[in-house]
């Protein structure tokens, strides 16, 4: 009987501060006494449990707090406590229920065709669709599904708490809600060209390949820029009030709350860069929302009302906005540490093993390197520091059931007289790897034809040795040291996983980097012969992509790294007459030229 009597006191209250004073937080007063303001409150609903009972009061019944032993002073005024009540459903969140549920459906039976969005569609596509209908999306599938419900009920705790703080109910709130999908959309696409097109070659360091292609994830980036709203009456809190007296309550603030129901989104997978966005946005909207409220016309019901919005009307604006920012500034400031960590976590450095990279198939070689050398304007050697990074890599004496003891390197050249051919021959034949690594093809001839060049290279390997792939590598691209080579073995471990079915993994540019499956190699073999009047790495890269007619089952199956990872030194040595470089061109960590087009895969 004692229990049934203490759960039935049980309430859940918001404190939150009137909608005539958002320039204001103050902390909570003891709840545990609660007075009502106007007469009785009137009961709307009771839902009878065996031990618990609660009762959803009018929006407009709010409760002060009063001390009998002391006079109510003009902070205790700033402040109200009502009965926290979700059912019946918030208005817009009954709304977005209906959608999503309806868009779902439609998906799923494939009526309509949604997508996650991401600045890579928008940008090269212009698929502004997916950008529009992805928030009500869903997956048909237990996680999906309870996660999309978990963002609903904090959508509907926002909408509750907002529409009262921005005192122009549902329309208000709605209002907000536009602004704030258009301006994240917006901030989006724009951080995303920013740090990845953009920054991928004048500053390397900045570029980070997740800035294009995060995907979102429903409703999640939108209430992050909510959050950073809920900050225009950051001393709002809920109350759980479970007994008689001041002890018997737990306290705690709304933002702080609603932050750790949004991180539940990061359980799945990270979604940074859009709820950085959001944060953002959020920031944007508070200052926007706070400008909003201060030239707002309210009617005044009460003396006290009156002095209250006389004063809130008469603080300078810039004082206003300070006041806004500064709060704002705080829950992005407290926020952003932890979600770079939750980032950090979800894109931490993974490399595969030998034993892993050696299943990927059971042919004589798993890859097969085609370094294609001519001679050079000045004679440079930089044939022989091509090699020797790759060699630098490679064990001495790999065990058998190592990935080493299925490649080779095949140094090709048709050119009758080639000085640094010659000196990396002799160089490395004396050497343990380069006796067990390296075979040398010398062919006669005179001509500089770098589409022949190519071509009769592929008919050699293809011909002579099997080979799971043939990779293309020109004589001026070093790779660029151990943590990039590793990097090379995870893109092709990954692309041999996730894209089966792919015809290829580009990890360089121009004619250097291009891992062939052996079918590809024959047919681009030919199809540097039948394309006269297209540059020879041109041919290679568009049938990789499925742009030829005879490559049309490669279309969407390129894979490419993120960046690049082997760098030009040749850049004022080219053999193609057409063709000029820069020094500080096409290095270490540059983002790859395909990152960020939808057709390719990028790992």
């Amino acid at each position: 009987m004692r229990l049934s009597k203490l759960f039935g006191s049980v309430r859940l209250v918001q404190e939150v501060t009137r909608s005539n004073d958002t320039n204001r937080s103050t902390d909570a007063e003891d709840p545990s006494s609660l007075e009502k303001r106007n007469d009785k409150p009137i009961m709307l609903q009771t839902i009878e449990i065996p031990t618990l009972n609660l009762y959803c009061y009018q929006p407009t019944q709010k409760f002060t707090v009063r001390h009998y032993n002391k006079p109510i002073t003009n902070e205790e005024k700033s402040k109200s406590q009502k009965l926290l009540c979700l059912w019946p459903l918030p208005t817009v969140t009954r709304y977005m229920i209906l959608i999503a549920t309806l868009m779902s459906v439609l998906n799923w039976l494939g009526v309509l065709s949604i997508a996650c969005s991401a600045p890579s569609f928008i940008i090269h596509r212009l698929d502004f669709k997916n950008m529009c209908l992805a928030p009500f999306l869903f997956d048909w599938t237990l996680q999906g599904m309870m996660l999309y419900g978990w963002n609903l009920l904090i959508l509907g705790l926002f909408e509750e708490s907002l529409t009262l703080m921005l005192g122009g109910g549902t329309r208000r709130f709605i209002h907000c809600l536009f602004f704030v999908f258009v301006s994240l959309s917006t901030i989006r696409v724009t951080l995303g060209f920013i740090f990845s097109k953009s920054t991928g070659w004048a500053f390397p360091s900045l570029f980070f390949s997740n800035s294009m292609h995060e995907c979102s994830q429903g409703l999640a980036p939108f209430l992050f820029a909510l959050l950073v709203v809920q900050s225009l009456c950051i001393g709002d809190k809920y109350i759980l009030i479970y007994g008689q007296g001041e002890h018997h309550q737990i306290t705690v603030a709304k933002v702080t709350l609603q932050f750790i129901m949004c991180l539940v989104n990061y359980t799945t997978q990270t979604i940074l860069w859009w709820s950085l966005s959001g944060l953002f946005t959020g920031f944007i909207t508070t200052l926007v929302m706070q400008a909003w409220l201060a030239f707002e016309k309210r009617e005044v019901k009460d003396q006290t009302e009156f002095m209250t919005l006389e004063h809130y009307r008469r603080t300078p604006l810039w004082r206003l906005l300070w006041s806004a920012t500064k709060r704002s500034g705080w829950v992005v400031l407290l926020t952003l540490p932890v979600l770079l960590a939750w980032n950090t976590y979800y894109t931490r450095a993974s490399v595969v093993s030998g034993h892993e990279l050696n299943t990927i198939s059971h042919d004589r070689y798993l890859f097969t390197f085609v370094f294609m050398t001519a001679p050079r304007r000045g004679d440079p050697a930089y044939l022989t520091r091509t090699i020797e990074s790759y060699l630098e890599n490679w064990p001495e004496n790999p065990s058998v059931d190592s990935p080493y003891a299925r490649m080779q390197a095949i140094i090709y050249t048709h050119f009758t007289n080639h000085t640094q051919f010659e000196e990396a021959k002799e160089h490395f034949s004396g050497t343990v790897k380069g006796q067990r690594y390296l075979k040398w093809v010398h062919q006669q001839g005179e001509t500089l034809n770098q589409r022949l060049h190519v071509s009769k290279a592929l008919d050699y390997v293809t011909e002579t040795f099997g080979s799971t792939y043939y990779a293309l590598m020109e004589d001026d691209f070093p790779v660029c040291g151990q943590r990039e080579w590793h990097e090379i073995e995870t893109v092709i471990y990954k692309a041999e996983k996730t894209v089966p079915n792919h015809c290829g993994v580009f990890v360089g540019t121009g004619g250097s980097g291009l891992f062939l499956k052996p079918e590809m190699a024959r047919l681009t073999s030919q199809l540097l012969l039948h394309y006269v009047d297209m540059p020879p790495d041109i041919i290679i890269q568009k049938c990789l992509m499925g742009q030829l007619p005879q490559c049309a089952a490669c279309k969407d199956s390129l894979v490419t790294s993120k960046t690049l990872l082997m760098y030009h030194i040749g850049y004022n040595t080219s053999t193609s007459d057409d063709r000029t470089y820069k020094k500080d061109e096409f290095q270490c960590g540059w983002r790859h030229p395909f990152n960020g087009d939808p057709s390719v895969i990028t790992l």
